[in-house]
Order: C-alpha cells, then structure tokens, then sequence
C-alpha cells in the first residue's frame, strides 16, 4: 500500500499540473464546432399514417410543422433533413373533426445523442376524416350540332364506358354518372374519334385509373 501511496503522491504537483494542462490543450485543440450547442429550425411535412381503408382525410389541414431542435453543432450538422419528419397515427380515427396533439414522440430524428426538441409549432392540428367509399359510375357524352347535309350520327362508343371513382361516402352515393364534354359534330362527313379527359363534380371525389376517355363517333351518309 506504502508504495501505491508514494506512486500517487511522489510528484503530485507536476501530474496535477500536467492533467490541467492537457485539459487545456483539448479545450483548444477541439473545434467550437465540436463544444457549441446552437439551436436549428426545421419546416418538416407532416406525414398521417395508416389511415383506415373505409375512411379518407378531407379538406385542408396543416401540413407544415416548424420543430427547432438544440444540440452540438457537429451532432446537428450530421443530420440530413431529409430524414427528418413528423408522422400521426391515425389508426384509431373516428370520423369527424378532431384536434391533435403533436409532441416528441411524433418527430422523426435520425439515431444521434444530444439532440433535442426545444419547440413545435404548430402543437395541435385539426383533420376532418369521414367515411369513404368506392363506386363503378358510367360516362355520358353528349353531341351537338348537325353533320352535313345527307349525313346522319348513327352512333357513339365510349371507352372505357364506366370508371371507378372513390370519395366521400355522401358525395360518392349522389353521383349516377360522369359527364365528359360535348362533342360537335357540326359539318362532319366522316366518322372519327376523340380523347376526352373527365374529372368529377366533387373536390374530394377522384377518379382512381386514367382520366382520360377515347369516344368514336360513327358518321355514315342517309
């Protein structure tokens, strides 16, 4: 033990000394970067997870959320922004409006120490959900105008004759058929046909599949 002692205390000056000194030296040899905590703000898009199949999220709601986050400059500066996000379950949703609360655990930060969330804006956020549904509707065109003198319409095709649309269960129930624009065939002599793009009456209502419609028109003499 007498020589452990005398091993620790023989010289305790200079070792003190010496371990200051190395303190410092590390102090000034280590980059500010390295020792600085700053603070960065952050506009990340809110991501709204597993939504109900038979449920949909409509109108509008916000979807930016500005999340500062404090930690060492080279911790913050390692961070790629595009791996940061903020995400809501909505896997219990009921329909109607309903604020959320976001906090911590709804941001998405990639594996690092020292990094923290000092502040969130904003904290709550309405989402208005409703019950969805999916329906087959018909496509109706309609002509107008006369062909030329001696010629007659005898017929119109559609394809496809029917799309799929999905929306709000409510609106979704009121559509019968979709109505593309009216063709005119004023003057024609010869059959011929027209892609045509149609589109729903309703903003939450979308077509699922191409949009776009071929519709041949037949044009034969009387």
């Amino acid at each position: 033990m007498s020589y452990i002692r005398n091993l620790i205390l023989e010289n305790a000056f200079l070792k003190i000394a010496s371990l200051f000194f190395a303190i410092v030296l590390w102090f000034y040899i280590t980059p500010i970067s390295m020792r600085d905590t700053i603070e960065v703000n952050y506009v990340l898009p809110l991501e709204l997870k597993n939504i109900p199949e038979d449920m949909m999220v409509i109108g509008k709601f916000e979807d930016r959320i500005n999340v500062r986050l404090s930690g060492r400059q080279n911790m913050l500066r390692d961070i790629d922004p595009t791996q940061l996000s903020v995400s809501l379950d909505l896997s219990n949703v009921k329909a109607g409006g309903r604020f959320y609360t976001i906090d911590n655990s709804n941001i998405n930060i990639p594996s690092v120490t020292n990094v923290d969330v000092i502040r969130i804006e904003p904290k709550k956020i309405k989402i208005d959900v409703v019950n969805s549904l999916k329906k087959d509707v018909k496509v109706q065109i309609n002509i107008k105008g006369q062909p030329a003198n001696g010629y007659k319409v005898r017929g119109i095709s559609i394809d496809p004759s029917q799309v799929t649309v999905e929306g709000p269960e409510y609106e979704v129930k009121s559509l019968s058929a979709l109505k593309g624009p009216d063709i005119d065939v004023t003057d024609r002599k010869k059959s011929f046909s027209r892609e045509i793009r149609i589109d729903t009456p309703f903003h939450n209502v979308r077509i699922l599949g191409k949009r776009v419609i071929t519709v041949y028109v037949e044009i034969r003499k009387l």
